[in-house]
């Protein structure tokens, strides 16, 4: 009777979620298939998420930038998006400028 508690706080985690665990588990993978497309097939290119924002349970604006390795000699070629994904799907995607300021939080009022 004494590892009754042991076994039932042992038994809490195994059930429970992982904190890293993902709302949207396919949004890494929704971003990769995006910056697939946008460079030709075979490519070396690498993308990193700068900000994101969920206001909605179900949508996610990403701001990502992308770089695409055309030879090893020369630098990478850097690119800006944002993307729409709604339930871990590519909804809608834009190319900003490098430098734009993007805010994907949303405007609140101030009183």
């Amino acid at each position: 009777m004494r590892y009754l508690p042991i076994i039932a706080f042992s038994l809490s985690f195994v059930f429970s979620p992982t904190v890293s665990e993902s709302a949207y588990p396919n949004v890494s993978l929704a971003i990769d298939q995006f910056v697939s497309q946008v460079y030709p097939k075979g490519s070396h290119y690498f993308w990193v998420i700068n900000d994101t924002t969920s206001d909605f349970s179900n949508e996610i604006l990403v701001d990502i930038n992308t770089a695409l390795q055309v030879h090893s000699e020369e630098d990478p070629q850097p690119n800006r998006f944002l993307l729409l994904l709604v339930k871990g799907e590519l909804i809608g995607a834009q190319h900003i400028p490098l430098g734009a300021k993007v805010d994907c939080h949303s405007e609140e009022k101030e009183i």
